[in-house]
């Protein structure tokens, strides 16, 4: 069987974990087909100083640039077969590398890792749960509408076909991205046994608050340019209707949530309130003006 060429692209603004993820990739099985490791943005403790390895390629933006500059400045520097995109508080656990592989192997051109159900502390855990619910690495494989960029595998030409990550969208330009694939013949597929741990930073309500909300105000705007490929709800369309009936869809949501995972009612039922505060949070960002 044979295998592409493969870059894996990692957008990183300080990461204290950077070198952590890196020694991860490099222990892979199949890491022999890894091209490169591009890592675009900024490495200011100098962990990346740390890595003797050809194969690891860090790109200085200077300063700060928004994930969706730095995944493109990726793109833009490798001639790989397939693109990985990973996350710089992503890191891959055993066998991701080839279970991504084995993914495009079997005939999937946009292949979506796992993420596992887990955190750090409460609100680490929280944040998880509520935005990668549907990704979870015990979930079922399957077709999804998008996928997210955290634990992302695109072969080349699905890229030359659809171009790359929309820069003007601060927040949801892979909701955005995956979308257009799939509106060109391009199904995303979600392959739960390339697991990351996803060791972020939103460790407080108030950072689970922001972000959701963040998330809710630009998945708003991507989701409506897509409304016949992800059958967007019509209440999007009217951001004073959404803020009003907010408690009543956070409430839905939730209940969907529990009923498509029935463990996190079973094994993480304290976290019920802080989903419904997320959800609560992303209505209130959805209907911001953008």
């Amino acid at each position: 069987m044979s295998y592409p060429t493969v870059a894996i692209i990692i957008p990183s603004l300080n990461s204290l974990i950077i070198d952590q993820i890196v020694r991860m990739i490099l222990a892979q099985d199949k890491a022999e087909f890894i091209e490169e490791v591009v890592i675009v943005g900024k490495d200011d403790f100098g962990l990346l100083a740390k890595q003797k390895t050809p194969i690891v390629k860090y790109i200085d933006t200077g300063t700060a640039v928004p994930p969706a500059t730095a995944r493109n400045i990726g793109i833009q520097a490798t001639a790989s077969d397939l693109l990985i995109f990973l996350d710089s508080d992503c890191i891959p656990q055993d066998k991701w590398l080839s279970e991504h592989l084995t993914a495009h192997q079997t005939g999937h051109s946009v292949v979506g890792g796992g993420v596992i159900p887990d955190g750090v502390n409460y609100w680490a855990l929280v944040y998880n749960l509520t935005m990668f619910h549907e990704y979870f690495s015990t979930a079922e494989p399957g077709s999804r509408p998008f996928l997210p960029t955290l634990n992302l595998s695109v072969e080349r030409d699905v890229v030359q076909s659809v171009g790359l990550l929309d820069e003007t969208l601060p927040r949801s330009q892979d909701l955005d991205w995956t979308t257009r694939m799939n509106k060109v013949g391009f199904q995303p597929y979600f392959w739960p046994t390339a697991v990351i741990m996803h060791q972020h930073n939103r460790l407080t309500g108030k950072a689970v608050w922001q972000d959701c909300a963040r998330s809710g105000r630009y998945a708003r705007v991507a989701r409506l340019q897509h409304q016949d490929t992800l059958k967007t709800p019509v209440i999007l369309r009217s951001r004073h209707l959404l803020l009003i009936l907010s408690p009543l869809i956070a409430s839905a949501i939730t209940l969907k949530i529990i009923k498509k995972r029935p463990f996190i009612l079973r094994k993480h039922w304290q976290t019920l309130p802080a989903i419904f505060m997320s959800k609560l949070a992303w209505c209130w960002g959805a209907s911001r003006r953008y």
